[in-house]
C-alpha cells in the first residue's frame, strides 16, 4: 500500500520484493549501529555502504563532504567528490580520511576498467567496491575535468530519482566520447530495485 511508502521504492514492486529490500536495509542498520557503538565516528567512517541501501542515500552523500570539510577545516564550496572504482573483488582500495567506501553500485550501458568507463554492449554491470573521496580544488582548476563525462547517480532503475552526478574519465573513441556516454544511457545505480 502506498501509505507504506516511508522511503523510495519502484511502483509495481511487489511484497516479496520489499520485504526482501527492507530486511538488507534492516542489516545494514545494525551494522552501522553496532559501529557506530564500539568504534564511534572512527569506526563509521570504516564501514563501506550499500548507498541503495540507504533509507536518504543523499543525506549520507553530504554528511560525508560535510566530515570532510569540518575535520580539514575547508569550505563545503571548495570540495569535489573524486570516484575510484576497484577493478574486481581482490582489488583493494585505500580509503584514507577523506574517503568512503561504497558498494552494491551498478554501471549501466558501461564497463570500467582500471578506474576509466568504456561503452560495452552489457547493459549492467556490478561495481566491486568504490571509494567516494572529498578532495579540495582551488578556483580556477576547471581543467581537471577535461577529458571527463559526467555522470548521473540514480536511486534505481527507475531513473526518477537522481542522487548526485559523478565525474569519471573515459576510453575509447577519441572524437566525441563524451556525447556518446549521454546518447547511450550510460548511469550509476545505487540499488537494483525495479519495479
Amino acid at each position: 500500500p502506498s501509505n507504506w511508502r516511508r522511503y523510495t521504492v519502484p511502483k509495481g514492486l511487489t511484497v516479496l520484493q520489499w520485504v526482501a529490500d527492507f530486511s538488507d536495509r534492516i542489516k545494514q542498520l545494525q551494522k552501522i549501529s553496532h559501529a557506530a557503538n564500539t568504534g564511534g565516528a572512527k569506526g563509521l567512517k570504516n564501514l563501506h555502504i550499500w548507498l541503495g541501501g540507504m533509507f536518504v542515500p543523499e543525506a549520507y552523500i553530504t554528511a560525508t563532504r560535510q566530515f570532510v570539510a569540518q575535520a580539514n577545516n575547508w569550505s563545503l564550496e571548495e570540495l569535489t567528490l573524486e570516484v575510484t572504482i576497484a577493478n574486481g573483488p581482490d582489488d583493494r582500495l585505500t580509503i584514507d580520511d577523506c574517503s568512503f567506501g561504497i558498494k552494491g553500485l551498478r554501471l549501466q550501458g558501461a564497463r570500467c576498467l582500471d578506474n576509466k568507463l568504456e561503452l560495452t554492449a552489457t547493459i549492467l554491470t556490478d561495481l566491486p567496491l568504490t571509494s567516494l573521496k572529498w578532495i579540495r580544488v582551488e578556483p580556477g582548476t576547471d581543467h581537471l575535468l577535461d577529458g571527463k563525462v559526467t555522470l548521473p547517480v540514480y536511486l534505481n532503475q527507475t531513473r526518477t530519482e537522481l542522487l548526485f552526478t559523478v565525474d569519471m574519465a573515459t576510453r575509447g573513441e577519441p572524437a566525441g566520447r563524451e556525447h556518446r556516454f549521454y546518447e547511450r544511457g550510460v548511469a550509476f545505480l545505487a540499488s537494483s530495485l525495479s519495479g
